[in-house]
């Protein structure tokens, strides 16, 4: 009889289970009734049991030796598996903050990548003469009289302060700003970008003759007009020149050899090439003789001569770079050139900006050009400091159609006081190192960040007479050329991708607790059916 009411208080869930499955389900054939009547009895086990079930079928190391073991035997385990669980959970941290912390890495990727992979550099000659005297006091005739002599020596100290208007000597533009601000407002009506072409150094008059290859050609049809920061100058095999600006961003890129290149050939767009190193191999430009007559002197950057800057095809040249090609008789400057190219896996496009810390070319246009480099970043963000301070853009580069003028010569003094200070960009907050002036007087651009695919050029250079008879009959011999045979190559590619980081987190796992997938799969099917049975013992 006892036997019997124990039965009964057991089994009474299991037979009130079944009721219910009597109620409301179909009625089943006494083999299905059984059937029924074992599941109700496996899903009633009490929450402990199940624990136990688990913990004597489960897959992770030490596990299984808590279910039947003394209780000083389950705290040993126990204290095993927290320990290790722990130390799986540190390590993992610590590859997360790898993972997060340092996503890419540069590294060499070749030492000698063959010269004809790339094009040759672009050369940007700039003359020392930004404003031909003559010519500027002709087209000043035309608003003023300027019989007068000293009318005509003020006018100078105009023509000096446009040729000094030029990253980074604004700040010479002062003196003669200043001596020249009551004839300012005169010329009100000038086009600016007219009158610096129109006072410009022609193509004839400055180049003498060019080589290419050791081949003589046509310097006029070799140079095209250049805009920089510098002012109007000349450029070869450049993109970024008035000859070729209408290539599209894919044409810039094939040649660059970012992306492969196509069957379609935009006129114009095709850059040279040179396998050859030493003198005489690569561009070869002889220049006439400054006319000093048409010089400001000292008011100007360069008494005589030229600048060269050696750039990307894709990016303006950097107008601070210049490197002085006196007009001296017999004077050879050789300079040789050896290329650093900087490349990135595609893998490392699907991490965003902020983490990668550079952008592609084509993830961002800007309006002096379209395609993104962080050199042609920081002149816009030198522009647009301008445009704030002025209301104007400058000359030097073509203005969006955003209703603003352009800077004409009333708008000199503005330029000459805002821009003195523009040299520096502002660091990261909290740097040391820096006065508080010269952080308050910097420029911001923390917007312009490295390009992701980038080419630079390291130089050397010589300047000295030069023996050959053909020299002397012209000034200032410029000769550019490769310095050794192949280029070196970067590539940025992920550090620890995020299947790096599963695999390191799977054999951290593996490791202290014998963990796996399978091991997951195996916790969430004997947690489901806790709470399954959690919930039936709750509603029975």
């Amino acid at each position: 009889m006892q036997a019997n009411a124990m039965l009964s208080n057991d089994g009474g869930g299991v037979q009130r289970w079944n009721t219910v499955r009597r109620n409301f389900l179909p009625r089943m054939s006494p083999m299905a009734k059984q059937l029924s009547l074992d599941r109700g009895t496996t899903v009633a086990k009490s929450s402990c049991v199940l624990i136990d079930e688990y913990t004597s079928h489960s897959t992770v190391h030490g596990m299984r030796y808590i279910s039947k073991a003394s209780l000083l035997e389950k705290i040993f385990w126990i204290t095993m598996l927290t320990i290790c669980g722990l130390s799986a959970c540190y390590i993992g941290n610590e590859l997360w903050l790898k993972f997060r912390s340092m996503p890419t890495q540069l590294a060499v990727k070749d030492t000698h990548v063959p010269l004809y992979e790339f094009p040759f550099p672009s050369i940007t000659i700039c003359p020392a003469i930004k404003v031909k005297k003559t010519k500027a006091l002709e087209y000043f005739s035309r608003y003023i009289n300027i019989d007068n002599v000293t009318l005509q020596t003020e006018l100078v100290y105009i023509m000096s302060a446009l040729s000094t208007m030029q990253q980074p000597t604004y700040f010479r533009m002062a003196e003669y700003v200043e001596k020249s601000k009551h004839l300012l407002p005169l010329f009100g009506k000038i086009n600016l970008t007219d009158f610096m072409l129109t006072t410009l150094p022609t193509c004839n008059e400055l180049f003498g003759r060019c080589k290419w290859h050791g081949d003589i050609i046509s310097c006029c049809e070799a140079f095209s007009l250049q805009r920089t920061e510098e002012g109007f100058c000349y450029s070869f095999n450049s993109l970024t020149s008035e000859a070729g600006k209408h290539c599209p961003l894919s044409e810039v890129l094939e040649n660059e050899g970012i992306v492969e290149e196509d069957d379609y050939m935009y006129p114009g767009c095709q850059l040279r090439r040179n396998t050859a190193v030493g003198t005489v191999t690569g561009l070869e430009v002889f220049l006439y003789k400054t006319n000093m007559s048409e010089s400001l002197g000292l008011g100007q950057r360069d008494k005589d001569g030229a600048r060269v800057m050696i750039h990307t095809s894709y990016q303006f040249p950097n107008a601070g770079d210049g490197i002085w090609l006196r007009s001296e008789e017999g004077r050879r400057l050789n300079i040789m050139i050896s290329p650093v190219i900087t490349v990135t896996s595609s893998r490392v496009k699907d991490l965003s900006v902020s983490t990668r810390g550079c952008v592609f070319p084509d993830e961002r246009e800007l309006y002096i050009y379209h395609v993104y480099t962080q050199s042609s970043c920081l002149i816009q963000c030198r522009m647009e400091f301008i445009l704030y301070s002025c209301g104007c853009h400058m000359y030097f580069f073509m203005r969006p159609d955003d209703g603003k003028p352009m800077c004409g010569i009333p708008d000199l003094p503005c330029i000459s006081h805002n821009t003195r200070h523009i040299r520096m960009l502002t660091p990261p907050k909290g740097t040391p190192g820096f006065e508080a002036r010269l952080i308050r007087d910097s420029l911001d651009c923390s917007q312009c960040i490295p390009t992701c695919y980038e080419t630079t050029h390291e130089i050397e250079m010589e300047s000295s007479p030069d023996q050959r008879t053909s020299v002397w009959k012209l000034f200032s011999y410029l000769d550019v050329a490769y310095g050794n045979l192949g280029s070196k190559k970067y590539q940025r590619d992920i550090t620890f991708a995020w299947t790096d980081l599963l695999v390191a987190l799977g054999g951290v796992a593996n490791l202290f607790l014998g963990f796996s997938i399978l091991s997951v799969a195996e916790f969430i099917y004997w947690t489901l059916k806790i709470c399954v049975n959690k919930f039936i013992r709750l509603y029975k």
